[in-house]
């Protein structure tokens, strides 16, 4: 049956054909009026077909496996340790902790098999020390450098995006990162890009992958790099599924662009991705949950190599083992019941992805070129380019919002004035960490329900 001729006799019809078989069904009405633009700018066509599509220029990651992320804020070693413990025996694999810079290490991986998982470190200061305490332990333990996989996550470029400053200064910032590479870890990436926080702020797809590109062809010339095997890149994934799982494609496919355009040899870009905020509800809080499966699922087929589901009460507490375990189950059942961790593309040949994939692709090259017109990520910070063009955007998706066109459930749509809970806290995690007197104008991130839920609160307490 496989070599059957049966369908010989049909002939083959263009993507041209079919436009005219649909305006002619249309009855008068023109193939474009029925193109359709999302919150995102993305242009959506009734119809695809396999016409210009090459397969053979999709980058693959290096395997289908990834990595089940859980997060810990250290506030102290010994009950992160315990925590650490204990989410890697209910399935995590890989771990990401916030340091202040001045842990010891030995103390919090204690009894952690740091060979055997992803192990990602997030440091505001400490650089120096803690890389140094790393090649330590790796020493003491009789371990190879080359057995480790993870991040050493020092990103002063994302810091002044975020909060309108350097961590210390451009100058101290980028020696520190510089001496960090002459550490030459083998297994580790350290030269980190965090995105997420563009789609927190409402960046669309294309603009957060030019902004990830801008950022890495920075630090590739700041640093004066000559591999591009150090970098580690945090997106934030949304709620529009399809053009998720494409954003992730799509950043593989420029950034292979980025390194054949500078003679760098091709190197796999690790990509670590984790369910945005912009998107999450304090009301109808397990609506998060549906959420943040979905995004989970966007990341996984679009290709990231580590998932982290955030926790679905974060909008409005500090999470609690319950939230944690669910966040953890959703992504354990994903990979052992779903069996999302067996194929390298899912998404391949699918008319609409492959070129979903490419037109962010095209639009993300031409952010970046806009960016670099402005004289590179740097100087478009500094004279407010990103921040106006991504303000844009995120007023565009808070009009959907706000006229009900872009449908959150739980806030703008079914809202349960009923309902009952605190919900006077505002996560930090969820919004700026703006402050006054800063170097440049900070990045603003804000859930698209915000306003609407403070005036939703004001009438329950009423």
């Amino acid at each position: 049956m496989a070599h059957s001729d049966l369908f010989s006799e049909f002939p083959p019809h263009s993507e041209s054909d079919w436009q005219v078989k649909i305006e002619k069904d249309l009855k008068g009405k023109a193939f474009t009026d029925l193109l359709k633009t999302d919150a995102n700018g993305n242009t959506i066509r009734p119809l695809y077909t396999s016409e210009g599509l090459d397969l053979k220029n999709q980058p693959l990651k290096e395997h289908p496996k990834w990595d089940i992320v859980h997060e810990i804020v250290v506030h102290d070693e010994k009950s992160a340790n315990a925590e650490a413990l204990n989410f890697l025996n209910r399935g995590a694999t890989s771990l990401i902790f916030y340091l202040k810079g001045t842990e010891n290490l030995k103390a919090l991986l204690e009894n952690i098999e740091i060979q055997y998982i992803c192990l990602n470190l997030v440091l505001a200061a400490g650089l120096k020390e803690i890389s140094q305490q790393l090649k330590d332990l790796v020493k003491d333990r009789g371990l190879e450098e080359a057995e480790l996989e993870g991040s050493i996550n020092f990103d002063p470029l994302e810091n002044l995006a975020r909060t309108g400053n350097w961590f210390q200064s451009e100058t101290e910032d980028m020696a520190q990162l510089k001496t960090l590479q002459e550490h030459n870890f083998a297994g580790m990436r350290s030269v980190c890009i965090n995105v997420n926080h563009a789609e927190n702020a409402g960046a669309n797809h294309s603009q957060q992958l030019g902004i990830a590109l801008a950022m890495a062809y920075e630090y590739i010339y700041k640093l004066d790099l000559k591999s591009t095997r150090g970098f580690w890149v945090n997106f934030a994934i949304g709620s529009d599924y399809f053009a998720e799982i494409s954003k992730i494609r799509a950043f593989r496919r420029i950034w292979q662009q980025m390194q054949k355009e500078l003679g760098l040899k091709p190197e796999e870009v690790r990509i670590y991705a984790e369910t945005s905020m912009r998107n999450k509800t304090k009301f109808d809080r397990y609506n998060n949950l549906i959420r943040s499966t979905a995004e989970a699922m966007a990341a996984i087929i679009g290709g990231a190599t580590e998932v982290n589901v955030k926790e679905f009460d974060l909008t409005y507490q500090e999470p609690g083992f319950f939230s944690k375990r669910l966040s953890l189950n959703q992504l354990s059942i994903l990979q052992h019941e779903s069996h999302f961790h067996q194929v390298r593309d899912m998404a391949r040949g699918a008319y609409f992805i492959e070129n979903l994939t490419e037109d962010i692709a095209q639009k993300a090259w031409q952010f970046f070129k806009e960016i670099e017109a402005q004289g590179g990520y740097l100087s478009a910070l500094e004279n407010g380019f990103i921040q106006k063009s991504v303000s844009a955007q995120a007023d565009k998706q808070q009009a959907l919002f706000d006229s009900g066109d872009l449908i959150l459930v739980g806030a703008n749509k079914y809202f349960n004035a009923n309902e009952k809970g605190e919900f006077s806290i505002e996560n930090p995690s969820s919004e700026s960490d703006k402050k006054p007197n800063t170097f440049v104008e900070a990045l603003v991130a804000k859930r698209l329900s915000a306003a609407l839920e403070s005036q939703q609160i004001s009438q329950i307490q009423n």
